[in-house]
C-alpha cells in the first residue's frame, strides 16, 4: 500500500441502486393494483416483497366459468402472465440488491490530511482583515 492510502470497503453502488429499482416499482405497481381490486382473490400477498406474486399465483381461487373480462379467475391467462413477469421482477431485484450489500469491494482511498489555519491580519496601512492558510 503506497503511503498516504488505505483501504476501505463499499457495497457495490450499482447493483444496489438497481436491485432497489426493479425490486421497488414492479412491487409498488403491484400493491397499487391489489389494492384497486381491494386485495381480492388472495391478491393482499402482493404487499410481500419478492414473494407476494409467486403466493397469490399459488392460492387464487378457480372461477367456474371463464370469462376474458374477470382478472380475479386463476385460468385467466393474462393475470397468470402478468403475476409471473411481476415475481421474476421482483425477485431479480431482491437478488440484486442483496448481492450489492454483501459482496462489498475494497477499493484504495487517499487519506485526506489537511491542516487549515485562519489568522487576524493586518491589511495595508489602516486595514484589518483575516489571512486564511494550509496544507492539502
Amino acid at each position: 500500500m503506497p503511503p498516504g492510502y488505505h483501504v476501505e470497503e463499499h457495497v457495490r453502488r450499482g447493483l444496489v441502486i438497481g436491485g432497489a429499482l426493479t425490486l421497488g416499482i414492479p412491487w409498488a405497481l403491484s400493491v397499487t393494483v391489489a389494492s384497486g381490486a381491494n386485495f381480492s382473490n388472495q391478491s393482499g400477498w402482493l404487499i410481500v416483497p419478492a414473494l407476494g406474486p409467486w403466493i397469490t399465483l399459488a392460492t387464487r381461487e378457480k372461477c367456474s366459468g371463464y370469462s376474458s373480462n374477470n382478472l380475479n379467475c386463476l385460468e385467466d391467462p393474462s393475470a397468470q402472465a402478468m403475476l409471473v413477469l411481476d415475481g421474476i421482477a421482483q425477485t431479480a431485484g431482491a437478488i440484486m440488491l442483496i448481492a450489492g450489500i454483501a459482496a462489498t469491494k475494497k477499493v484504495v482511498v487517499r487519506d485526506f490530511y489537511s491542516s487549515l489555519h485562519f489568522a487576524p491580519a493586518r491589511m495595508g496601512k489602516l486595514g484589518y482583515g483575516g489571512v486564511l492558510s494550509g496544507e492539502f
